[in-house]
């Protein structure tokens, strides 16, 4: 699993179980979401920096176009290649 899409995970669990907690003990919802994103925030923040870390550069690795280790290739690059392809004229056109 991509490093990104487990600090979501992380995160949303971090956010709903105690948003869960706090509904069913009858808090307002308001006060639950509150509660419950800060200690989202603030749990993510002192347990799971590392996590945060590598979720960081995953998404730097995107934004720079480099692929993580073992991707496959992206349909985008094989689209391009096959537009950048020199002709044959031989094939007929589809």
């Amino acid at each position: 699993m991509a490093p990104s899409l487990r600090y979501l995970v992380v995160r949303t669990v971090l956010f709903l179980v105690p948003f869960a907690l706090l509904m069913v003990a009858g808090v307002e919802w308001w006060l639950s979401l509150l509660v419950a994103l800060a200690f989202a925030f603030a749990a993510s923040l002192v347990f799971f920096a590392r996590l945060r870390n590598d979720a960081a550069g995953d998404l730097q690795r995107l934004r720079e176009g480099r692929r993580r280790e073992g991707a496959a290739a992206d349909d985008g690059d094989v689209e391009d290649s096959a537009i950048d392809a020199p002709e044959d004229p031989e094939r007929p056109i589809r």
